[in-house]
């Protein structure tokens, strides 16, 4: 009986030891793949992460916030869709840059469709305040109104022009200009 006990002890301690280094790793793995460094990394994201870096939501932030770009680029609203999205556009992402090469992506094109590559709930999980705090100042409420109410089909990226200072540059700078960029 007491050695029973203690087998039962002892795999509970493993899979308990277990569960919390799996938890931490996949804390740190997240983590360590969703900055500006690591998305960078690749060669077709070189001008996202130099504008980003312009940018005061990256490196020119004068509160000392920066956002990550998973804190735009995946959703915000629940754990579950965070990790579905970012395995999904991640696993793309990768097979995109390494194995099919990234050089006949139309960037210019896809700047017209930010609001498909950014998630409000991003948005909203750093500027939580903004629906309270546009009901005391006129000027945010009026403007934010529709949105809140869900009378509107546009998202914050629709009338924000946020996270990537001068990106038309930057792709012009690394890429060429666009009939150049996409002949390729």
């Amino acid at each position: 009986m007491k050695k029973g006990l203690l087998t039962v002890i002892l795999i509970g301690s493993a899979l308990g030891l277990f569960s919390v280094i799996s938890w931490i790793g996949t804390d740190y793995a997240l983590h360590a793949t969703s900055d500006q460094a690591f998305c960078g990394s690749c060669h077709s994201m070189k001008p996202m992460q130099a504008s980003f870096l312009d940018d005061v939501h990256g490196g020119a932030s004068t509160k000392g916030i920066q956002a990550l770009c998973s804190d735009c680029h995946l959703p915000q609203d629940n754990y579950i869709s965070y990790l579905y999205v970012k395995a999904k556009s991640g696993a793309w992402d990768v097979w995109k840059e390494f194995v099919l090469g990234a050089d006949d992506v139309d960037w210019y094109t896809k700047r017209n469709r930010a609001n498909e590559y950014v998630y409000d709930s991003g948005c909203l999980k750093c500027h939580n305040n903004l629906k309270n705090g546009s009901e005391r100042m006129n000027k945010q409420f009026v403007a934010h109104k529709p949105y809140f109410l869900g009378t509107t089909e546009k998202s914050c990226i629709d009338c924000h022009s946020v996270g990537h200072k001068n990106l038309e540059h930057k792709l012009k700078a690394h890429f060429g200009p666009y009939e150049a960029a996409i002949k390729k």
